[in-house]
């Protein structure tokens, strides 16, 4: 799956952060994808030259996109998709970004509108920090109205496609919705019409220079949805490339599970009008070097993935993939699978169900009754809960585990450094 890294002619997207076209090849990810998908099936993983900026070039527009989030959102349902704050470790997460912005923030009496607000976690978490105005904007219909079912104002469409009767807001949150987004431009633009004058942008995402520090499935944030690939320097140079002069940008670390921690990046960015910052675009070092070494630790971890697989499926004609995820999508792109038949990919998600992956047909978990072919488990995390869920179906299938890697704990640089903006006053 990895690649050497080539010069690359006639890319579908310019570099987010900085505008320059001009990029190096550094990765080409494939997935298999269900029946009826809006992304693409892969696409170029990309390191601008200019500035050092790393991002995905799916053959893709943004109302591709925008589509997939309307129709295919796993952030419906608030027992099993994070954002909504119904997990301990989820509202823990959205406590934090709670008391990040307020922090930031000059005044709790600031309107603040939270843009991808899926379920309404972080709305709760900001009224509990003492923000009344509060409101909410999601692509998918079954998301604003969970949003209001907890009391809060709440909108259907993107940034792009918001009701010309929204008020404006002191801040914009997009937490965790910068890295999904295709066309940047257009992105700042309409998040520019949501403002009040002189109004902030929150912008949380992935902190792409840490990825290898917490490498738990290969390739995890090369996935159909993460297409941009931020530091805090590139989170910097993106604002201020659109007029958004950075007030803090700082790193932390979430605990998203019992055994998983997850790097991040945010900044809290005020609206200057509209003119392009005059401070030089920074050109990150860092970033690029990072980022090769994820690749490079993911494509051994793969192939180790791959060669253990043609040991277990040795005499095996066909086999069940238990989980339809992001990881599966990878997982069936393997060889190792094009010799073998999957009957079934089993998932509880709704949104899937009825579809086909792979030409298998994706089933619920209490349709495979009666099943004897032997179920590989599509994470590398959960692996003996799963198993457990499996025998407490009354099912005997031989189940077959992914090998494990070391924890990433043990090799993690849990870095808390601090970048200040220019300040407020």
């Amino acid at each position: 799956m990895h690649s050497a890294a080539t010069p690359r002619p006639q890319p579908h997207r310019a570099c987010a952060a900085c505008g320059a076209a001009g990029s190096t090849v550094c990765h080409h990810q494939r997935f298999i994808v269900p029946d009826g998908y809006p992304l693409p099936n892969e696409y170029k993983v990309v390191v601008c030259h200019r500035c050092g900026f790393v991002y995905a070039d799916p053959a893709a527009t943004q109302l591709d996109y925008d589509r997939f989030y309307c129709q295919w959102s796993k952030y419906d349902d608030s027992a099993t998709a994070t954002g909504s704050g119904v997990s301990p470790f989820d509202a823990t997460r959205l406590a934090v970004t709670a008391a990040d912005i307020a922090r930031a923030l000059p005044s709790r009496a600031a309107s603040i509108l939270d843009a991808g607000c899926a379920t309404g976690g972080l709305l709760t978490a900001l009224r509990d920090q003492g923000f009344s105005g509060v409101a909410g904007l999601d692509p998918s219909p079954r998301c604003a109205a969970a949003c209001r079912d907890r009391g809060f104002e709440a909108y259907v469409g993107s940034i792009a496609t918001a009701p010309a009767h929204m008020p404006k807001f002191d801040c914009v949150v997009f937490s965790h919705v910068l890295e999904h987004v295709y066309d940047i431009p257009a992105f700042f633009t309409a998040a520019r019409r949501l403002l009040a004058p002189g109004g902030y942008l929150y912008l949380e995402t992935p902190d792409a220079t840490r990825y290898d520090d917490y490498l738990y499935a290969p390739f995890q944030e090369f996935n159909t949805e993460h297409i941009n690939h931020f530091s805090g320097r590139a989170l910097e140079n993106t604002a201020r490339r659109f007029g958004f002069q950075p007030i803090v940008v700082e790193q932390k670390v979430m605990q998203t599970a019992e055994d998983t921690l997850y790097p991040a990046v945010f900044g809290l960015f005020r609206d200057t009008g509209g003119a392009a910052d005059d401070h030089p675009v920074l050109c990150d070092q860092e970033l690029p070097t990072t980022i090769a070494a994820y690749i490079r630790h993911s494509a051994e971890q793969m192939e180790r993935i791959n060669r253990d697989l043609v040991a277990q499926l040795a005499n095996t004609a066909r086999v069940m993939i238990w989980g339809a995820g992001q990881f599966a999508m990878k997982l069936l792109a393997l060889p190792c699978l094009a010799q073998t038949q999957v009957s079934a990919v089993v998932d509880s998600n709704p949104v899937l169900r009825g579809k086909t992956l792979g030409g298998a047909p994706i089933i619920g978990p209490q349709e495979i009754a009666g099943t004897h072919e032997p179920i590989i488990i599509a994470t590398l995390l959960h692996a003996d809960e799963i198993k457990a869920q499996i025998r407490g179906l009354g099912l005997s299938n031989p189940v077959i585990s992914l090998p494990l890697e070391s924890q990433p704990e043990a090799r993690s640089n849990v870095r808390s450094s601090v970048h200040l903006g220019e300040s407020r006053s």
